[in-house]
């Protein structure tokens, strides 16, 4: 069989569904081309593009944010679950439901933080863009939601764990 021809379950990174993992993507291109062009500008030009940094640092926390929730979603994050494996299966199950608890109520927090933090800031703005900081905090606010909705979808401590194989470009 040829594994080639197989079609992927997984739809594609403009739809709706795989929104964090576009964001996430834009958000590389944005850094990968800002700092060329800041390079570019510092030996070419004999003004620096004093932006582009700026612009870079902001790209960043849009795309480890995003792609937090990616990871959330496809299950990629770090787990060493060789003591609780050990465990018997009763204080496993209480594992995962504390683990399941404790991250919903840091994603809650999280979420609430940086509106929060975005409603202050509104009036701050950047140096070099002169933009509100309620563009770098808000998008946090809504990648910490994103995370909370997905760790509420795919972390089910009543059923028992599967490991997910999953198609994705992270």
């Amino acid at each position: 069989m040829d594994i080639s021809a197989e079609t992927s379950t997984e739809p594609p990174l403009w739809s709706l569904r795989r929104l964090d993992e576009a964001v996430g993507v834009l958000a590389l291109l944005v850094i990968v081309v800002s700092i060329l062009w800041g390079i570019v500008s510092r030996y070419i030009f004999p003004q620096p593009a004093a932006w582009t940094y700026e612009l870079a640092i902001l790209a960043f926390s849009y795309l480890v944010f995003f792609g937090a929730i990616a990871g959330v979603r496809l299950g990629t994050h770090a787990a060493i679950d060789v003591l609780v494996g050990a465990l018997p299966e009763r204080w496993q199950d209480g594992v995962r439901w504390f683990n399941y608890v404790l991250l919903t109520v840091f994603f809650v927090l999280m979420t609430g933080l940086f509106f929060w933090q975005a409603w202050t800031s509104r009036n701050v703005h950047t140096i070099a863009l002169d933009l509100s900081r309620s563009i770098a905090y808000a998008p946090l606010a809504i990648a910490s939601a994103g995370m909370l909705v997905q760790h509420l979808i795919v972390e089910r401590p009543w059923r028992p764990r599967t490991h997910r194989i999953v198609d994705s470009i992270i």
